[in-house]
């Protein structure tokens, strides 16, 4: 993981998976081919590297002119950069499992980017993952696949991840 790839080969990763709608792709590829490019990718990598709080803020900058400060565009390639620490959130399959099991993180969820959603998110995940030990997830990316079948929002097609 790098905060200095080049934006074009970071795009190429957002639009080699199925992970965010159409919408979404359009104002990544917005984004990405702005000169907010760089800025963006540094700071996702910060927030994977750990920083989240003031990555978090930076990234609702850079991301708010372009409505791409959404959740799905902020912990996409945190996700794929390091899956065994950082979880993708997909907030409507996200919050129906965490109804389903009576987690927090269904009341405390706002699609403003706040830090307090996404560490419930990991807890979310974690819990699910402590559930799910029987069957070895290997990562985040097993966790995220079973939320999707539980949330119906698996349409027969395994994530491209």
């Amino acid at each position: 993981m790098t905060g200095d790839a080049d934006p074009e080969q970071v795009l190429s990763a957002f639009r080699a998976t199925n992970m965010l709608f159409s919408i979404e792709q359009a104002r990544v590829q917005d984004v990405l081919r702005s000169r907010e490019a760089r800025n963006f990718i540094q700071a996702a990598a910060i927030f994977a590297e750990g920083d989240r709080k003031r990555s978090l803020g930076e990234l609702d900058r850079i991301l708010s002119p372009f409505q791409a400060n959404k959740w799905t565009i902020v912990t996409y390639l945190p996700f794929l950069w390091k899956p065994s620490e950082h979880m993708f959130l997909k907030p409507e399959a996200t919050k129906d499992f965490a109804e389903r099991i009576g987690h927090r993180f269904a009341s405390l969820y706002r699609p403003e980017l706040d830090l307090r959603v996404y560490e419930s998110l990991l807890d979310l995940t974690a819990a699910a993952k402590l559930d799910l030990a029987e069957l070895e997830p290997r990562d985040n990316i097993d966790v995220q696949s079973f939320i999707w079948v539980i949330s119906g929002s698996y349409d027969g097609e395994q994530p491209r991840t």
